[in-house]
């Protein structure tokens, strides 16, 4: 029986084994995330019931600003995203940047997100890749200041008080990298790296590189060697942006390649020989804009939105056989970004579709041609 790692190991060298590998994440734990017994159980009861090829650990989105003073308000309801729920924040002047320290990894939340990555690879044992979610450490710096929405103030600060912005980043990044270290103690197998094109395009090229790349390299030399499946998620910018990132040493990239304003899966395999991470829609009409965080925008629908069964399940074939063809055998089908909360009663279609064509593939037809 093939399992779900080899699968991937398949993509990443450009083999076909039974089927595409598949993948689906949200948030969907705003009533589990804080809790290391809660958050695993559902985590595993999620991987569980779908399958899918890769566990894309799904904590609150602003997790890593908790041990540095954040307040977050706890959620209410399954939908009450906490990554939205800040009541103050951890930079309030950017003088506080000089008062942070690398805080205690053996308690808070850097803790409990590395425990419940510990329990999640002992249940699964190797044969589901786990991969912790890390963030930039500008993205990190952005919520701890004024949250995704404001991106503004990360970016000025960094051009008006560059001074005390650096010694934040500084710290902020060797927290960055000691807990991708404890994260591949516990047993991940790579990291869904979440990385802000429109903090790009705001800051422009020399600033980011000098403020903001050079330490996501940094991070990625501490784990080379030590990870096999690193994911890159491309959030927000548009297809220029792309260019920036493709020098990142990761192995896959993911992104919204059904959005206009970004390069398709064809688009993307031009320039580059990666594994391709995508072809379904998770906002349908959203001009572009959706955070790494949360869902689909509110009324924006996906391409598993809809009452018909059958409609569905036949769009979500055709994204399908579209992303194949493009992308080739290095792919794992998946969404340009998290999916909403109403998307996970249309994920068992996803997977029956994926299970047809794996018949198919055994039957002898060729996906590629």
């Amino acid at each position: 029986m093939i399992t779900h790692r080899q699968r991937l190991q398949a993509a990443l060298e450009g083999k076909l084994l039974d089927r595409p590998p598949c993948a689906m994440w949200g948030p969907h734990f705003n009533l589990e995330d804080r809790n290391v017994k809660d958050f695993t159980l559902a985590t595993i009861q999620y991987q569980n019931n779908y399958d899918f090829d890769f566990i894309k650990v799904m904590p609150n989105g602003i997790y890593f600003t908790e041990d540095f003073g954040q307040v977050i308000r706890p959620s209410q309801s399954y939908t009450d995203d906490t990554w939205m729920n800040t009541v103050q924040y951890a930079i309030l002047d950017p003088h506080d940047w000089a008062k942070i320290r690398v805080p205690d990894l053996k308690k808070g939340a850097l803790a409990r997100e590395i425990e419940v990555v510990k329990r999640l690879c002992d249940y699964y044992k190797g044969e589901v890749p786990v991969l912790p979610t890390i963030f930039s450490n500008v993205v990190w710096m952005c919520e701890m200041t004024a949250g995704h929405f404001h991106q503004e103030v990360i970016v000025s600060q960094f051009r008006n008080s560059e001074k005390y912005a650096k010694m934040g980043m500084e710290v902020v990044a060797e927290t960055n990298e000691r807990l991708m270290e404890a994260f591949v103690e516990a047993g991940a197998d790579g990291f869904f790296l979440g990385y802000q094109m429109g903090l790009y395009e705001k800051m422009g090229k020399e600033l980011y590189e000098e403020c903001a790349e050079k330490y996501d390299l940094r991070n990625l030399e501490a784990v080379r060697g030590k990870t096999w499946f690193n994911l890159a998620h491309l959030c927000h910018g548009d297809r220029n942006d792309t260019d920036h990132f493709m020098e990142y040493p990761v192995q896959a990239f993911n992104w919204a390649d059904t959005h206009r304003e970004h390069r398709s899966l064809k688009e993307m395999r031009e320039v580059t020989d990666k594994v391709l991470v995508g072809g379904l829609d998770h906002d349908l009409g959203s001009g572009g804009y959706l955070s790494c965080f949360g869902g689909a925008a509110a009324g924006g629908g996906t391409d598993l939105s809809g009452a018909d069964r059958e409609q569905v399940k036949a769009r979500v074939r055709s994204r399908l056989e579209t992303a194949m063809k493009a992308a080739g055998p290095k792919f794992v089908f998946s969404g340009g970004c998290g999916w909403s909360h109403d998307a996970l009663h249309r994920f068992n279609l996803v997977r029956e579709v994926i299970d047809e064509v794996a018949e198919e593939i055994a039957a002898g037809k060729d996906f590629y041609a």
